[in-house]
């Protein structure tokens, strides 16, 4: 995983504080090899999924869209490249279907009146996350980390979340 880091800090260069990995409990879960239960390669492309969605999920200041959305396509780039490269299709067709999901599910909830339940926001926001735990390629104690993750979380400063509701 720290590879994976270097790699995304060379790539996107004097940008890469963009991305903030340095400070992200869930690169630093990942980096542990004793968490990895299965196939590193997945756990690494499923993780740039997820930070790519929940990245895209933020508003940027009008200054960083640019480099803000540029970042974003390529951690999907990535989590591309790493899946095809390794010929994971069922898992690259298992978060393209979570993906429509989660993306409908938002746009409802962005129109809607009725916020979400807790479980639901842990699953919008780390859906390719618990994939990873229930389909036993990563340890269960990523749950932990998910849910500090939680316990930190304004849900009215997600974009799809109508102010309305919280």
């Amino acid at each position: 995983m720290n590879a994976l880091r270097k790699e995304l800090e060379s790539d996107l260069g004097p940008n890469s504080w963009i991305l903030d990995i340095h400070n992200d409990p869930f690169f630093d879960f990942f980096s542990e090899e004793a968490h990895i239960l299965s196939s590193p390669h997945v756990n690494q492309a499923v993780l740039l999924f997820n930070t790519a969605l929940n990245f895209l999920d933020r508003v940027p200041e009008d200054a960083d869209r640019e480099l803000h959305v540029l970042a974003g396509d390529y951690l999907f780039s990535k989590f591309y490249m790493i899946l095809s490269r390794h010929e994971e299709y069922e898992v690259l067709h298992d978060m393209m279907e979570m993906s429509k999901s989660l993306n409908s599910r938002k746009s409802e909830l962005a129109t809607g009146k009725v916020p979400p339940d807790p479980q639901e926001v842990e699953w919008l926001l780390y859906g390719p996350m618990l994939y990873l735990i229930s389909n036993r390629y990563i340890d269960g104690r990523l749950g932990e980390v998910i849910e500090a993750s939680m316990n930190n979380l304004d849900i009215t400063s997600l974009p799809y979340i109508n102010q309305k509701q919280g």
